[in-house]
């Protein structure tokens, strides 16, 4: 039986066939390769869009999430720059706080069980998506990746104290809603520690 993820990945496969792919490239900053066929790399994997779908430029299988994500962001209507403006999730979405519970076992947790008392990994896992380190200040460590050309990340770890146990939290820019919908940017977090965990 076919997942809902799959189902949501057909249904948006026929938008594809009106696209004008320059212009896409041009707004979104994916690589323009010809009339039907566009590239982008995504989270250190690269990937080619055509009006059958997204492939990995390797030919390699990919996870049907990721496809999601692409095609969200080469559908989408959003335009402009980022304002380097990092806010939760929920607070993008308006979500009540009760919710923010909800977010952080499903995007947060997996990279506190994996990274949490051990910030060299997660400094070599997030080098190798392409994150750039920023630095430290007051016990946090805090990393920017380009996910995608529009949509910047900040991911931050904070180290234990006396207090509190370690926690990462994954940031996204005030602009990301111009780009994709609540549901997609939910998606696009998950891919974003499916990568850092090794499961791309």
């Amino acid at each position: 039986m076919m997942n809902g993820y799959n189902q949501i990945y057909l249904s948006l496969l026929p938008k594809l066939s009106k696209c004008d792919f320059q212009e896409i490239a041009e707004r979104l900053g994916f690589k323009y390769i010809s009339s039907g066929k566009i590239g982008i790399d995504f989270l250190g994997r690269e990937y080619i869009i055509t009006p059958n779908g997204v492939t990995a430029a390797d030919g390699e299988p990919t996870n049907v999430n990721f496809r999601n994500v692409l095609l969200y962001y080469a559908l989408s209507a959003g335009s402009g720059e980022p304002k380097h403006l990092f806010v939760p999730l929920p607070r993008l979405t308006g979500m009540i706080a009760g919710n923010h519970t909800i977010t952080d076992k499903i995007m947060n947790a997996p990279l506190i069980r994996e990274f949490g008392g051990n910030l060299e990994r997660l400094k070599i896992a997030v080098s190798v998506l392409g994150g750039v380190y920023e630095g430290t200040v007051r016990g946090s460590h805090s990393w920017l990746i380009n996910v995608l050309p529009k949509m910047p990340v900040k991911l931050i770890f904070y180290e234990a104290d006396e207090e509190f146990p370690a926690d990462i939290q994954i940031m996204l820019d005030e602009t990301a809603p111009k780009f994709m919908d609540f549901e997609c940017l939910a998606f696009l977090c998950g891919c974003l520690v499916s990568a850092l965990v090794g499961k791309k």
